[in-house]
């Protein structure tokens, strides 16, 4: 099962049309995590010539999926991994990026709406401790969803 979540928008998921161009498993640990961030921005940036604006959303999405993973998935397990596969659209120009941690998941159904009530979430006294991560990939990216089991997530952005 797949969640699609709310104010996202439906994007052609036929993946026999995308192309693998990054497929790795990283360690359980914030500092490896973001020199791989790194590394992942170099390979997008020089291959597709990606704008400044465009590359800042990919790493904003890339270290707060890894760090989801890092935290809440893999419990900050370090015997654990995370996996990131990165692949492409060429046709429609859209990135298909899916991060998946070794955790027990969690009911992605049960997330909350992803979406900012200006009157009362502005303040920053109302929000909560967690949960903004995903409201701010949910931002940046053009669609997200979760597997079934709630211990992967996939986002397409367009490039």
């Amino acid at each position: 099962m797949l969640v699609l979540m709310e104010g996202s928008v439906e994007m052609h998921t036929d993946y026999s049309q995308y192309t693998k161009i990054y497929s790795k498993e990283i360690e359980t640990d914030a500092y490896i995590a973001c020199n791989e961030v790194r590394n992942i921005l170099d390979l997008l940036q020089v291959r597709f010539s990606l704008d400044s604006d465009t590359c800042f959303d990919i790493k904003v999405i890339l270290c707060e999926l890894m760090q989801n993973s890092i935290k809440h998935g893999n419990e900050c397990d370090k015997s654990k991994i995370i996996g990131v596969e990165i692949c492409l659209n060429e046709n429609s120009r859209v990135l298909r990026i899916t991060v998946k941690d070794q955790g027990c998941g969690f009911e992605a159904s049960k997330t909350k709406e992803l979406s900012l009530n200006k009157e009362i979430d502005c303040n920053p006294l109302n929000m909560d401790e967690s949960g903004r991560g995903l409201f701010i990939v949910n931002e940046l990216c053009d669609c997200m969803e979760f597997n079934s089991v709630g211990n992967a997530i996939t986002v397409m952005k367009r490039i």
